[in-house]
């Protein structure tokens, strides 16, 4: 056992040194966030207390536009139906918004979502989308019955902003980490958190309808479908892109046009 585990040890370290020539980066900085304390632990070459902060508090790579790429969904593979209407559904592009709310605990939340559409335009503008249960951001707005919708720029930056708010409000400050976004100073304490700065192109100010019986909030299952009147329409920066889609696992952007002229 122990002479396997020096194997793997020995083959781990030669992996560790071809990385360091070819790449001029420890693999520690190349590696998941969560393989890396793992593989420094199996070599015995785990990082003093400094170099496990730099690491801790690097930066992940910068957002930037790919090539595209075909979808990966095989609609062939015998899967049950769930499994195949998901294969089915990553076919299909959804616009990613970022939604912000503040309950009646005064703390901020937020969350990115791809449900995001408008339902109708008159008398006055309704939108609506849909969250899995349970989750905080829809407490903060089931309590407050007020939010904010941020349209995102089909870009790197609007990219970055959508993942900034897709890991859950689990940390003390969901908007900490935020480079080129600023987070405006509330009103009120139940005021909903609004974002502005670079990849924001539009904040739409929302409230949840008062219609009976549901009042903007219909549950089907293990979601919640909410559905609420614009009441206001903040402009952000200038974008010469569509907004941010999703797509197959993927952040995309809004290319060419199919026509017949």
């Amino acid at each position: 056992m122990m002479q396997a585990v020096r194997t793997l040890q020995d083959g781990l370290s030669v992996a560790i040194g071809l990385c360091d020539t070819l790449t001029g980066r420890p693999l520690a900085t190349i590696l998941p966030r969560g393989l890396a304390p793992i593989v420094q632990t199996a070599t015995g070459q785990g990082p003093s207390t400094s170099e496990t902060s730099t690491y801790r508090h690097r930066l992940p790579p910068p957002w930037h536009i790919a090539p595209p790429s075909p979808p990966t969904t095989d609609l062939k593979a015998p899967n049950p139906p769930p499994e195949q209407l998901r294969a089915v559904m990553r076919l299909l592009s959804q616009s990613v918004v970022v939604c912000t709310a503040a309950g009646s605990d005064n703390v901020p939340r937020a969350m990115t979502m791809s449900s995001f559409t408008s339902l109708t335009l008159k008398p006055k503008p309704v939108i609506t989308f849909n969250i899995a249960t349970p989750s905080r951001t829809l407490d903060a707005i089931e309590a407050t019955r007020v939010f904010n919708i941020h349209i995102l720029s089909g870009d790197s930056s609007g990219a970055a902003v959508a993942d900034q708010f897709t890991r859950g409000n689990v940390s003390s400050d969901v908007f900490a980490g935020l480079e080129e976004v600023l987070l405006e100073p509330r009103a009120t304490s139940t005021a909903p958190p609004l974002l502005r700065g670079k990849g924001v192109v539009h904040v739409l100010q929302c409230r949840l309808l008062d219609d009976e019986p549901v009042r903007g909030l219909l549950r089907v299952r293990d979601h919640v479908i909410a559905v609420a009147e614009v009441v206001e329409m903040i402009p952000g920066v200038e974008s010469k892109e569509f907004g941010l889609a999703y797509a197959d696992r993927k952040y995309r952007q809004v290319g060419g046009v199919i026509c017949n002229d």
